[in-house]
């Protein structure tokens, strides 16, 4: 497909940033309020996840926005990721062991096993490295941005979620996100609050009590 042909994506572009503009106040508004999701927001977010899964297949198929690059060292490298990152995002899924869980409509257990002793968010860094590596094998620069928008999306919610992590379990998942990475490390390591080289921190119970803790560096 032609390079120019590429903006023949912009109405579903525009559809796709509408839908998660549209998911992200839903989720804000829910989590205000309730344990978990209402259908309605699943729904929403299984909208636009079909919408961004659409744009990816075709983009992939027509290779929009064709870059060059070596196509052994592309498509070996592709290969590398995508399977990686399936990886990830199949082992993500097995410790939710919960279709409810999965969809945001169960959240009476935090999930701390498998995966997740490495990563606070293992789903979308395989999603992520999944999209790299189809963009490389396809070496479509629209699914390499397509890509770019995921990550950046669930970035924009990350706070939203762990915030709403941290009303429900709250001492336990201050003890998960100090020994866990929000991106990848070894497990038991050192988490994100260690960035502050130390300092005392303040983490508040939902009964307004107050839990000081040291961040390990």
């Amino acid at each position: 497909m032609d390079s120019n042909e590429g903006w023949v994506f912009i109405p579903g572009l525009a559809l796709l940033l509408t839908l998660g503009a549209a998911v992200g106040t839903a989720i804000a508004r829910d989590y205000s309020s309730r344990r978990d999701a209402r259908i309605r927001t699943v729904v929403l977010v299984w909208a636009l996840t079909g919408v961004h899964f659409t744009l990816v297949v075709v983009a992939a198929a027509w290779s929009t926005w064709h870059f060059s690059l070596v196509g052994p060292l592309a498509f070996g490298g592709g290969v590398v990721l995508m399977g990686v990152g399936a990886a990830i995002c199949l082992g993500a899924v097995h410790a939710f062991r919960s279709l409810r869980r999965l969809n945001l409509l169960n959240h009476t257990r935090l999930v701390t096993e498998g995966v997740y002793r490495w990563s606070r968010n293992p789903q979308i860094i395989g999603w992520t490295l999944v999209l790299l590596g189809l963009g490389l094998v396809r070496r479509s620069a629209m699914v390499l941005f397509l890509a770019l928008l995921c990550w950046v999306g669930y970035r924009l919610h990350m706070p939203t979620e762990e915030e709403h992590l941290q009303r429900i379990f709250w001492e336990s998942y201050e003890a998960y996100r100090r020994r866990t990475h929000r991106y990848f490390g070894r497990p038991g390591g050192v988490g994100e609050n260690a960035g502050n080289g130390g300092a005392a921190e303040q983490a508040h119970a939902p009964d307004g009590r107050s839990l000081t803790h040291r961040g390990r560096g």
